[in-house]
């Protein structure tokens, strides 16, 4: 199973992209997923893609049907994903990184790996046994 950021998503769905060698390499990502019924999101995901994609000016219509579209691949969290958010912020004093904390957390409760585009993710990979790829 695989776990994208955000970020990951945005490139590979979103028309005003900034770097188009992101945007081959995600949407490569995302097709590989669904070829292989691999994909899992969360909610947060959703409200992430949302948000960013109004920042980005995208098409009200597009987002609505890449919201759809997504919201198909959401699997549920559960306390034990909010438990684990709470114990990595007390333990590591990474507030400001709060959503990648959900998100790693989410993906360990799934057993899945973890795609980003995001290097930040750097500082989280000591704190978990899941996979963590920083494309």
């Amino acid at each position: 199973m695989v776990y994208f950021d955000t970020n990951v998503l945005i490139y590979a769905f979103a028309k005003n992209i900034d770097d188009s060698k992101q945007g081959e390499i995600a949407t490569s990502l995302v097709e590989k997923a669904l070829s292989t019924e691999t994909l899992i999101l969360s909610e947060i995901i959703l409200c992430e893609f949302a948000f960013v994609s109004a920042k980005m000016n995208e098409d009200k219509n597009n987002i609505d049907n890449n919201l759809e579209f997504l919201s198909s691949f959401v699997q549920p969290s559960s306390r034990d994903v909010s438990q684990r958010v709470l114990e990595i912020l007390k333990n590591k004093n990474l507030y400001k990184s709060s959503f990648d904390i959900f998100h790693l957390a989410f993906a360990e409760y799934h057993n899945t790996e973890l795609v980003t585009f995001d290097k930040g993710f750097n500082k989280l990979k000591t704190i978990s046994k899941i996979e963590i790829k920083i494309k």
